[in-house]
Parts: structure tokens; C-alpha cells; sequence
């Protein structure tokens, strides 16, 4: 096989998987079809929070989530429209150790990655 051979090929095989992978389906981009969830855990006494409402696909999903520090980014879930973030003392969830509640609007599309809900 040539020089010129090769190069040819090395160069069809890199533009073909190159338009693989722009071709390829993946998450929804950051602030078109639905948001990640900020939690601020304003009085810090939150240790989990449960999110519910729809994704970015508009199926009803669920989430308990740890919320470790202050601050916690939830990230890898997409929500769009009403969610209801419900607030623990604990880590796990439990209603034993409800703390609160709030809905929110998640807005399908803005600027940003993130929806902000604070305790």
C-alpha cells in the first residue's frame, strides 16, 4: 500500500468517525429542552432532597438525591415545567425527617444550565 494510499484512508476513516460522532444522539444541551437542578441549602440543616416532575422526554420521574454541602449541583437529570423539591434532615429521603417543601418552575429553555431551588 502507498504513502498516498494510506494518508487517503486515514484521512476518510478520521472524517467518517468525525460525522459519527456529530451525528450520534446524546443528553439534551444545557438550556434547550429542560434544566438541571442548584440545590442551596440556605439554613443548612437539608441532607436529601427529593425531586419529582417531568423530563427533559416529558416522562414523570423521581430522584432522592444527597445533598452533602451548601451548595449541590444535580446533575446528569433534566427537568422542564413544574417540579417539587421536598426537603429532608437526613440522607435518605425518609419522611420521618420532612423538613419542607416548595414547587418551582423549571423553565424549558434559558440562558444556563442550572435551575436554582433554595431551602
Amino acid at each position: 500500500m502507498s504513502v498516498r494510499t494510506k494518508a487517503t484512508t486515514t484521512v476518510a476513516a478520521a472524517a467518517l468517525a468525525f460525522a459519527g460522532v456529530l451525528g450520534s444522539a446524546g443528553p439534551s444541551a444545557a438550556g434547550s429542552n429542560g434544566q438541571q437542578i442548584h440545590f442551596h441549602d440556605a439554613g443548612t440543616v437539608v441532607y436529601s432532597v427529593r425531586v419529582q416532575g417531568y423530563n427533559q422526554s416529558g416522562e414523570s420521574v423521581s430522584g432522592c438525591f444527597t445533598t452533602p454541602s451548601r451548595d449541590t449541583w444535580i446533575s446528569g437529570w433534566w427537568w422542564k415545567g413544574e417540579a417539587r423539591v421536598t426537603f429532608y434532615r437526613n440522607n435518605s429521603c425518609s419522611f420521618a425527617t420532612y423538613h419542607g417543601e416548595e414547587t418551582v418552575w423549571v423553565p424549558a429553555v434559558q440562558s444556563g444550565d442550572w435551575t436554582t431551588v433554595s431551602s
